[in-house]
């Protein structure tokens, strides 16, 4: 039995409980190329061919279920979706869920980016997080294994210190990649780093942060989890977005290390949603939550959800994560885990199943690599590019500090952008249960703006998102250029 994205919250809108459980197997894989890396030309001996492959280097009445069902978009055509507009240009169904019709529908939110001056000599950033403390700090990553320590002064960023990984293996896409903070973080200054140390594993750390002006940094690197592709034999398709839940369950995504077969396996951690509790002591490791779905039939304790290729920038939001799943040949996949044990398709299928779908969950979004898809029509600073990289950027959250001065007026709350690393497209679509007055929009997508290389997305303490790029890419480019950090401002205030 297949099942489409969020269908667990459909279920709860008609009292069904039933669960659809998934189907493990085991096949093989055309292996390709992942995620930061746009400019690898070849893996497993067949050449790049643009077009194919994975970017490298995410009042009115209330809605039906059917606003949740999976949306297909692919070369400038809408599938799935009731009163599909296609190529038209209008919100993804905008003849409205269930058939409703709203033709003075209008997209609540639009976005600019504008670059903040820094000090900081990064050249191809990953990943940033702002501490929990209210201070304007700031952890932003470089890939190549340099944490940069810096905090908001006014309208500029200055650095106040650093620390480097030494053991960062940075061939392709690998890299110092992640950064979460501990829900307890006032008391034990607890910051964990997700990194590739070789061309199989990667290693969550948790390290303390030691504050200072010019000496802050981190210390007592313990390690958490690990994560090793055995036999892998490129270094894509890494350790992904990661951070906490409401009770304090850590998650992270990790990618399929181009092995394929693995990723349908629940006894492996790759191409895996993992959920843990990283234990406090000196020695490291982690506890698993009782309610992880393979323990107890021999699985790996931490896995929650399989079936993904190169899931590297997700999000956690109300009890479901969102994440960005970058293709291998035809189709970019964002998609919602709302239940434990979801399979997610790879490498049986990418994009919607169309045989041996048994056990599969559709992405609850979709879409392809033509230069006339909507996406990319609908963007007029779009990079021309044969390529693709889906990515999950932020979700406005209104109980964070600061958040009570929303700089976007509301308008971005329930709205998750997402977009893709190689054109620039930025997109918006909202998100909530059904039956919710004023939700008849929900499920729709319009264009948000743009932002070529998008790497991460941080929520600071003045209210605003911050948002971050590769500079110097590909990484022997011959000019340097520094990462550039970027506020997101409303663009028709």
């Amino acid at each position: 039995m297949r099942r489409n994205g969020l269908s667990v919250a459909r279920r709860r809108a008609t009292g069904s409980t039933t669960a659809r459980r998934r189907v493990t197997g085991s096949t093989t894989a055309r292996l390709c190329c992942l995620s930061l890396v746009a400019v690898v030309s070849a893996c497993e001996g067949e050449p790049r061919v643009a077009g194919a492959g994975d970017a490298a280097l995410p009042g009115s009445p209330p809605r039906t279920p059917d606003a949740f069902r999976g949306i297909g978009h692919i070369d400038g055509v809408d599938a799935g979706e009731p009163g599909a507009a296609g190529g038209s240009g209008a919100p993804s169904g905008a003849g409205g869920a269930g058939g409703q019709t709203s033709p003075d529908w209008a997209p609540p939110l639009k976005l600019a980016f504008e670059p903040v001056p820094h000090d900081a000599p990064l050249l191809r950033a990953t990943d940033l997080g702002f501490l929990p403390d209210g201070s304007g700090t700031f952890l932003w990553l470089d890939k190549d294994g340099e944490v940069h320590v810096m905090r908001l002064f006014g309208g500029r960023a200055r650095r106040l210190g650093g620390y480097r990984v030494p053991d960062t293996f940075t061939e392709t896409d690998a890299g110092l990649l992640s950064v979460a903070f501990d829900p307890g973080f006032a008391q034990n200054r607890f910051v964990y780093l997700g990194v590739t140390i070789d061309r199989q594993t990667n290693v969550i750390r948790r390290y303390r942060f030691v504050p200072g002006d010019g000496t802050a940094t981190l210390t007592d690197a313990v390690e958490i989890m690990r994560v090793t592709g055995p036999g892998a034999r490129e270094a894509w398709h890494n350790v992904g977005s990661m951070g906490f839940d409401e009770a304090g369950v850590m998650w992270a995504l990790f990618g399929d290390k181009t092995l394929g077969a693995p990723a349908e396996d629940p006894a492996s951690p790759v191409g895996a949603l993992l959920r843990f509790i990283p234990r406090t002591g000196p020695e490291g490791g982690f506890d698993t939550p009782a309610d992880n779905p393979f323990t107890a039939s021999g699985g790996h304790p931490a896995v929650y959800a399989k079936g993904m290729r190169s899931p590297w920038k997700g999000l956690y939001h109300e009890g479901r994560w969102f994440f960005g799943d970058v293709g291998q040949d035809t189709a970019e996949e964002i998609n919602v885990i709302d239940a434990p044990g979801l399979h997610f398709g790879w490498p049986r299928a990418e994009g919607p199943c169309e045989t041996d779908c048994d056990g599969l969950t559709d992405p609850w979004m979709w879409y392809g690599r033509s230069a006339s898809h909507r996406f990319v029509a609908e963007d007029p600073d779009a990079v021309p590019a044969g390529l693709r990289s889906v990515w999950m950027g932020a979700i406005y959250r209104p109980g964070a500090p600061g958040a009570e001065n929303d700089p976007y007026l509301g308008r971005w709350r329930d709205v998750l952008v997402f977009g893709d690393w190689a054109t620039g497209f930025v997109r918006g679509r909202r998100v909530g249960e059904p039956g919710e007055p004023g939700s008849a929009h929900q499920g729709r997508d319009w264009p948000v703006g743009h932002l070529h290389h998008a790497t991460g997305f941080a929520q600071g303490p003045d209210g605003f998102v911050y948002a971050t790029a590769l500079g110097t890419w590909p990484a022997d480019r011959e000019t340097e250029t520094p990462s550039p950090l970027l506020r997101a401002v409303l663009a028709d205030e």
